[in-house]
Formats: structure tokens, sequence, C-alpha cells
């Protein structure tokens, strides 16, 4: 752990709990004084009320009143900053507790985004708890944990990766400006996931009134009104006293013919309503801060192009959307009726579109790049140490000096160099049980992953060409579908080997081949993989248990033998982690068994 990063969020921790501190005294205060100046008002109100001829305390108690609703905007202003500090608090502590190896407690593991079928973000841990997503999100909308995912997942080209390298150095040192766009997002609580896409294509739907004229039917009300009041008093003859009838059955007819388009429309755009005011707040942070990187400023230019600010303009979406909450209420139906509710708000959403709607998506989008790279950045700043790797678009190759897996901790982490100098490359691993063959194959897999994302990597120096990640590591059985685990492993190997046939670049790793089949069938069908992947130009890193597959090296050149190897003393069995050259001359599954109390004779 870097003693001087854990230092900087205490010391801004330390600065955030003072200010709040200082902010909880005036809330505390205003908690006092709000009622005493409330009863205050009523006193001088009830003395004129003895003393009618005193307007004196008439005056003093409207004055009070106003006072008393000033005081309560600057409460809710306070309550608001209050809540502000406490969220930047409850930020720094989660990066100390991150750096302290304590990430395991954050809620969000982007369960969510599992997806077995995925050619390795399963063996490599990216989402679910212990993951990689766990540990370096910091996104707070559904969009941009969306946009983190994805670039988890799915790997960008070449010049899109050097941009968000530039990005994620920009942001990185902005910790300020990052933690602000965190806790703002934080600000609104309430997630729920409901469906931005419904609202966005909506969005982007024809017009739903072409006549410009629709609106003067919002008049039907204040005409239904004047027809009642005059046919009340008898001002004119001309009006009888039932008239306001017939307009008023014109408004039951419009909101009968309405009620269909406006289920739909309001379906549309009601379920989203949070995630817009939560998207409307992140815009604000990220109008008011300047950028210098290329990749910044085209994502800033998206919202330069409107005459109002993107923020500004979904907020009047939010608070046009919010008026559909009405339709809960058991006065619904008679106010729709009496003031035409749902027309009204059908036209605000129809004007609202017809000059936001074409750019809401890429504001949307742009809020989902900036949390994303904000949480990479996150990545960046907390591991000074940790190297931008190189990457080209070469024939597929790999090497990494002094890499580790980056979510264990520093303490523990050992780092090996690694090395795929050309096509056909095989490093065959092979070593005693839990001496680290499992973690090698992850810690290529996670580093590729956030290089091809456009983060540090956790070594001291890493190159690669562009190549698709392929993993066979964690393979399960699936009941419902019949599928054994040794055959799962097959359909994995066959994707492998499949991708590979196609002409793509692929690094793969595959651990324990064909771990669940007997030894002769193992070894001789982890010869013809192992000889077709290197015929096919991949590269990658096959661990296994079967010492006979070392042989390979002497008959083909590009596959290379390493080993882990462990001590066994008594009861303990200690393990270095360190990635040797060489074919494994230990084992250890006897020592492992008498240690958890099976005799063996």
């Amino acid at each position: 752990m870097d003693n001087s990063i854990y230092q900087t969020y205490q010391l801004k921790k330390a600065n955030i709990t003072e200010k709040l501190s200082g902010v909880m005294k005036q809330n505390n205060l205003l908690v006092l004084l709000r009622p005493l100046v409330f009863l205050a008002a009523v006193a001088f109100s009830m003395v004129y009320s003895f003393l009618s001829t005193q307007s004196v305390y008439l005056l003093f108690s409207g004055m009070l009143i106003i006072f008393f609703l000033l005081m309560i905007v600057k409460h809710n202003r306070i309550k608001a900053k209050i809540k502000y500090l406490e969220l930047l608090v409850l930020i720094n502590d989660n990066a100390m507790r991150r750096l302290d190896g304590k990430w395991l407690e954050f809620s969000n593991s982007g369960e969510r985004f599992i997806n077995y079928e995925h050619r390795y973000t399963s063996d490599l841990n990216i989402f679910g708890q212990g993951s990689l997503f766990q540990y370096i999100n910091s996104a707070t909308s559904f969009v941009g944990e969306e946009r983190l995912a994805h670039m988890l997942c799915f790997q960008a080209g070449l010049n899109e990766i050097k941009l968000r390298q530039q990005a994620i150095k920009e942001l990185s040192p902005r910790l300020d400006w990052r933690q602000h766009l965190q806790a703002t997002g934080m600000l609104d609580s309430i997630r729920q996931p409901g469906n931005l896409e419904k609202l966005l294509t909506w969005a982007e739907e024809k017009p739903l009134f072409m006549n410009k004229y629709i609106s003067l039917l919002l008049f039907c009300p204040v005409i239904t009104l004047a027809v009642a009041i005059l046919g009340y008093f008898h001002v004119t003859t001309l009006i009888p006293s039932y008239l306001w009838v017939f307009p008023l059955a014109l408004q039951i007819l419009i909101v009968a013919i309405t009620a269909k388009t406006a289920h739909q429309t309001f379906s549309k755009t009601c379920n989203s309503v949070y995630e817009v005011q939560r998207c409307s707040d992140l815009l604000k942070c990220i109008e008011a801060e300047s950028f210098d990187s290329p990749l910044l400023k085209k994502l800033k230019r998206k919202l330069v192009k409107s005459s109002d600010a993107p923020s500004r303009q979904i907020k009047k979406l939010f608070s046009i959307v919010d008026r559909i909450s009405m339709r809960y209420s058991s006065l619904y139906p008679v106010i729709n009726i009496a003031v035409l509710w749902d027309l009204q708000t059908l036209i605000r959403l129809e004007k609202w579109r017809s000059i936001s709607g074409r750019s809401l998506r890429s504001w949307i989008e742009v809020i989902a790049e900036f949390e994303s790279l904000s949480s990479l950045a996150g990545l960046a700043h907390d591991h000074p140490n940790w190297t931008v790797p190189e990457i080209t678009e070469s024939k597929p190759a790999f090497k990494a000096v002094a890499m580790g897996h980056p979510l264990i901790k520093n303490e523990v982490r050992v780092c090996n160099d690694v090395e795929l100098p050309e096509p056909g490359t095989i490093l065959l691993i092979t070593g005693s049980n839990m001496s680290g063959k499992s973690t090698l194959l992850r810690t290529v897999g996670i580093n590729l992953i956030l290089a091809y994302a456009g983060a540090p990597v956790c070594a001291e120096k890493l190159s690669c060409s562009l190549m698709n990640v392929y993993t066979s590591i964690h393979i399960n059985d699936n009941l419902e579908k019949n599928i054994s685990t040794f055959y799962a492993e097959l359909q994995r190997i066959k994707l492998i080997i499949d991708a590979a046939r196609s002409g793509e670049a692929i690094i793969c790793l595959i651990d324990e081949i064909f771990k669940g089949t007997n030894s002769k069938d193992r070894i001789l069908g982890a010869q013809a993989v192992i000889k077709s992947l290197n015929k096919l130009a991949a590269i990658g890193l096959v661990s296994t248990h079967d010492l006979e597959l070392s042989r390979l090296e002497k008959e083909i050149s590009q596959i290379k033998n390493y080993h882990f190897t462990d001590k066994i003393s008594g009861r303990e069995i200690n393990f270095d982690y360190r990635l040797k050259p060489g074919v494994s001359k230990s084992t250890n599954a006897i020592a492992l068994m008498k240690i958890i109390g099976i005799e063996i004779t």
C-alpha cells in the first residue's frame, strides 16, 4: 500500500469532517431558532388580535413569518450540504478501505453483469463478489456502471485505447473533482433501474401531436369555469346555469380520447424519473469543468452544442415527468377532468421532446463515459507505481515485467515476468497444488483486460498486441442443459480453437486442461490442443499436472516449460509463487491429504 496515497485520503477526510462539524453547528442553531421565531410570530399575531389599533404588532408578525420562511430555505440548503459532506467522508473512507484490502465489503459487485457464457469474465472474476468491477467502480448511475462493464467485456480499437489512456492520465490527479462527481451522483439515494432505454427510444420518436393548435384544448377548463360562474351569478340571460355541463362533457371526452396515449407515453418515461434526476446533477458537474485531453474535450463538446445547458434541460424533463406521480393520487380522476392534467403533461413532454429529444442519448453517453473513465482514473491515482501498457497492432505477443494480480494486496502480492514473444508461443505451466498456476493465468488475463480498457496495469512494464482473450479456468457443469463439467470444458476449448482457426489474434489461458477425464485421454487430448494452438499462431498459457506434456518442448521450439515449486517441512507446505523455467519436480497432494487428516498407508 502506498502510504502517501493513504495519507491523502486521511487528510481529506479530516478536512471534510471539520467542515461538516461547522455546518452541523449551523444546523443545530437553526433547529433551535426555527420554532422560537415561529412562536414569536404567533405571539405578535395574538397580541395584534387583542390590540387591533397597534398595527406594529402585525408588522412584526409578518416580518417574523418571512424570516421563518427564509430560515426554512436556508435549513434545507444546510441539510443538503450536510448530506453532501457525509457522502464525501464515506467516499474517502471507502478509498482507504480499498487500499486496506477491505473492498470486499462494498455492496455493488456488478453481479447483474455476470455472464457465464462470456469468453473470460467469469474465469477472471470481472463481475460478482471479489471482482475487478467491485474493486474499481465509482460510477453512481446505471449508465455509468453499464459503460464500465462494457469496457471490461469488450475490447476497443487501438486509437480508442490511447485516447482513454490520455483521459485517465488527466483525470487521475483531479481527486477533488472525481469525488465531487461521485458524491453528486450519490445524493439521490433512490436507485431504480427503471428502463432508461424506453425513455431514450421515446425521446427519438416522431412527435405525437402534429397539429400545433392542439394546445388550444387547454383553454377548455377556463371556458368551463367561466361559463359556470356566469351562469351561477346570472350575469346574462344568454348563458343558462346548466350550460357549463357541455364544455365539461368535452373535457371528459378529451380525457377519454387521450387516456391510452397518456398511459403509453407515461410508461416510457416515468420509470426512469430518478435516474433522469441523477443524470441532470452529473451533467452539471461535467459542464462546470474544463478538460485538455482529446477524448474529454470531445465529450464536453457534445454538451455545448445546445443553446441551454443539458443539465437544465434534463431537469425540466424531470419536473415534467414528476407530474405523472399525480396519477397515483385518489383525487387524480377529478383533477384530470377538471384541468386536463394528462393533456397538459403530454403537451409539455412533446414540447420538451421537440427541443431536446434527439440530444438526450448523447448526453447520457457523456455521463456514462465520464463515470467509467473516472473509475479507471481512481485506479491510476491509487497505484502510482503501476504502469501504462504499450499496446500495438502487431502479431500476437505479450511481455510483462514484475506483473502481479491487481486484486491481491501489495503486502502479499508476488510478481512474475511472463513473455510470449511471437505467434504460436505456448507456456506450459506445471507445479503442485496451490502453487500459483491458476493465479498466474488470471494475472495475465485481468491485466490484459485493464490494458484494453485504457487503465494502468499491475506491472513494472507491460507490452502487448491487440488480441481477444479466451479462458478455460473455472468451468462448471449445467444441470439444466444436461452438460457435464468435462463437456463444458470441451465446448470452451472448441470455442478457442475455432476463434484461432478463423484468423482471430488470440491469447488463451487454459487451467489444468481436460482435468475431468482419465489421464490417458487427458494427455492425448491436451497434446492435440496445444499443437493446434501453436499451428494456428495463437499464444497463451496452459497449466497441467501431467508432466508428460513437458516433452512437447523438445518437439516444438515455441512451447516452453515453466513451473512453480513448494517446500514441505513436516506438516507445513510453503510456496514462493515464483515462476521458474523448466518442469516441476515436486508434488504435494499426499502431504495435503495428511494435513487434513487423511491417513495414507
